[in-house]
């Protein structure tokens, strides 16, 4: 998959953002038999699920003797898991995982595909909660793997997503789910690889920093 077929499937669930949304404005709360109607501002202390679609891409150089993000990989598609609490309508705090498979990159003699994961914690400030836009932006640090398949073998990294930002606008579909665009960021900096050849990991010389760049589109469920 190339950046251009990632980006396709990215605004066609996009397109669809937009239509749950006009139908959220048409009725911003829902009534629930045998209760008050309720918006998805009255949210307090519930659980929440998300599902996130998108694009990811690294930028950025590895270390000595170590090919860069752009080298060995390129625009992909990416899943994300996010589980957290909703302290009240404002405040969440909770878990995420995600897993991206990646286009090959710009070096000669790429691996036929490259993947990578990462897991932390996070916590989101809702600006708007209860309205029919709700902006909101996250904020995580956490582990972060990367792995080229090659022939002979797979190039192992692991590291970690010491900023990880996130925001978007949340777009109420009923009082306890809603569908959010979202654009992202997680500085990243690896700390050992063990390549296709070895047996054991090493430490990663001259360790420089890299970007990930992440946009999709996800679906919040509260319980």
């Amino acid at each position: 998959m190339d950046a251009k077929t990632s980006w396709g499937a990215v605004l066609a669930l996009g397109g669809l953002v937009f239509l749950a949304g006009s139908a959220a404005q048409a009725e911003e709360t829902v009534v629930v038999s045998g209760s008050e109607p309720q918006s998805r501002g009255s949210l307090n202390n519930a659980f929440e699920v998300a599902l996130g679609f998108g694009y990811l891409q690294g930028f950025g150089n590895v270390g000595a003797n170590v090919p860069s993000l752009t080298d060995t990989g390129s625009a992909g598609t990416s899943l994300d898991l996010n589980l957290g609490w909703r302290i009240d309508p404002h405040f969440l705090v909770g878990v995420y995982g995600s897993g991206a498979w990646l286009s090959t990159g710009n070096a000669p003699g790429n691996a036929h595909n490259n993947w990578s994961a990462s897991a932390g914690i996070q916590g989101n400030y809702h600006i708007l909660p209860g309205t029919s836009l709700d902006p909101w932006v996250g904020l995580g640090a956490g582990w972060r793997g990367y792995f080229v398949n090659r022939p002979t073998g797979t190039d192992a990294r692991h590291g970690i997503d010491f900023a990880r930002v996130q925001v978007g606008v949340d777009v109420p579909v009923t009082s306890n789910v809603a569908i959010s665009p979202f654009v992202g960021a997680a500085t990243t900096i690896f700390l050992t690889q063990q390549l296709a050849n070895e047996t054991s990991f090493s430490t990663i010389q001259d360790r420089q920093v890299g970007v990930f760049i992440n946009a999709g589109v996800m679906g919040r469920f509260d319980i």
